[in-house]
């Protein structure tokens, strides 16, 4: 068995590229898309928390309240998953897995979503809504 190096207490997580969610492939369906970016916009750079709230009707503004649930839980299970960047660091590979969310809630009866963006990834979401305009963003997010 092969021996582990100690972590220092300093090494809670690598340096993250200021590109990471540019680099990372999200390839979001288009309710995805939007609703992050929807969310990513309610972030001032003033923000203590990086929280938001929107309601179904930002998000899915055409579609009925039974199925506006359904397609937000979808979107919320894949946004939830972490994104990975992987690479290769003094010539070992490595790979790397970050949440984009603390949290996030979809609420029937209120017609909220709400939610907490993971706040180690502060800094990429600001430069990420300074740089590109919405529309750049969800287009940037689904095709790849």
């Amino acid at each position: 068995m092969r021996a582990m190096k100690p972590l220092s207490s300093d090494a809670e997580h690598s340096v993250l590229p200021s590109d990471l969610l540019i680099r990372c492939p999200l390839a979001l369906e288009q309710v995805e898309a939007h609703l992050f970016v929807l969310a990513l916009g309610c972030l001032t750079k003033h923000s203590q928390r990086l929280a938001f709230q929107l309601t179904f009707g930002d998000v899915l503004p055409e579609v009925n309240a039974n199925d506006q649930f359904a397609r937000l839980d979808k979107a919320q299970k894949r946004l939830m998953q972490p994104l990975k960047y992987e690479g290769l660091r003094l010539g070992n590979r490595f790979s790397h897995r970050i949440p984009l969310f603390t949290e996030m809630d979809i609420d029937q009866d209120t017609g909220l979503i709400t939610g907490v963006f993971n706040d180690y990834l502060r800094e990429q979401l600001l430069d990420l809504a300074a740089e590109y305009s919405p529309a750049q963003l969800e287009s940037l997010f689904m095709r790849r």
